[in-house]
């Protein structure tokens, strides 16, 4: 049972401060400094986050929420400005369009899913390098992605759960 003040705020407030939170924790899990050991390997945790909420919580993640959370990746992570905004924000659309579809496929087809929608995200990211003459190509960027896929039921699981927790 909760009280105090976070009980007397209403459902929506609740729901953008969850959101909102959950989008700034995995750009922090972005750009986090990592050993040198495991800093090639990092995980595309805002797309996935994007997606989740596109497809699961339409409320308050759409295309201008994607966006603005890949613009400020791509501030605080000091790369090309709007590459990850522009990214994001078709990845949104995509997953937001096909979110009643996506619903009711079990968690292998979702995870297949999320790979095609991680897939077209790098190779965006690899076009948008590619024009700007900063081409960066790299097996490490597909074995992240593959891995973001295996552990899309963990995170998708994770974020499931806190909802129940602190939206109840």
């Amino acid at each position: 049972m909760k009280c105090g003040l976070y009980k007397q705020m209403n459902k929506s407030i609740r729901n953008l401060i969850f959101t909102w939170s959950i989008i700034l924790l995995s750009i922090v899990l972005t750009i986090i400094p990592l050993p040198d050991l495991i800093n090639s390997f990092r995980l595309p945790w805002l797309a996935m986050t994007v997606i989740y909420f596109s497809i699961f919580n339409v409320a308050l993640m759409g295309v201008l929420s994607a966006w603005l959370s890949g613009l400020i990746l791509d501030l605080m992570a000091g790369g090309l400005m709007g590459e990850n905004a522009m990214i994001l924000s078709i990845i949104s659309y995509l997953s937001y369009r096909f979110r009643f579809q996506i619903r009711v496929y079990p968690i292998w087809q979702i995870m297949v899913v999320v790979l095609l929608f991680l897939a077209l995200g790098e190779l965006l990211s690899l076009w948008i390098q590619g024009v700007s003459g900063t081409m960066n190509l790299s097996i490490i960027e597909w074995i992240n992605i593959s891995i973001a896929v295996i552990i899309w039921p963990i995170f998708m699981g994770f974020i499931q759960k806190m909802e129940s927790v602190f939206l109840e």
